[in-house]
């Protein structure tokens, strides 16, 4: 009786440890971070750098999408390219 006992806690204690590790994690991929405030979109992608493919992050208020790429204005007025496979998350104001 008192085994049996032990055995109930012991796996109500791991249901709650792994019930809060599972859902204490916070992913920033679909959030906009501290820049939601002046953003309306994050735009995740491939921009070509010194002939390399790096990955990418861009914060805009605008963009404009071809087939294959999407195309937005930097803060210097520049047209900048985002290459795919990229994803485009819409900034909640707060």
């Amino acid at each position: 009786m008192k085994k049996q006992i032990y055995y109930y806690i012991l796996h109500l204690l791991s249901g709650i440890t792994i019930g809060f590790l599972l859902f204490s994690c916070s992913s920033n991929k679909s959030s906009c971070d501290a820049y939601s405030y002046r953003y309306t979109y994050r735009i995740e992608g491939k921009v070509i750098h010194e002939g390399d493919t790096c990955d990418a992050i861009a914060y805009t208020n605008n963009y404009l999408t071809t087939d294959d790429s999407v195309f937005y204005f930097n803060s210097n007025s520049r047209i900048q390219t985002i290459l795919p496979p990229y994803t485009i998350y819409e900034c909640t104001r707060k």
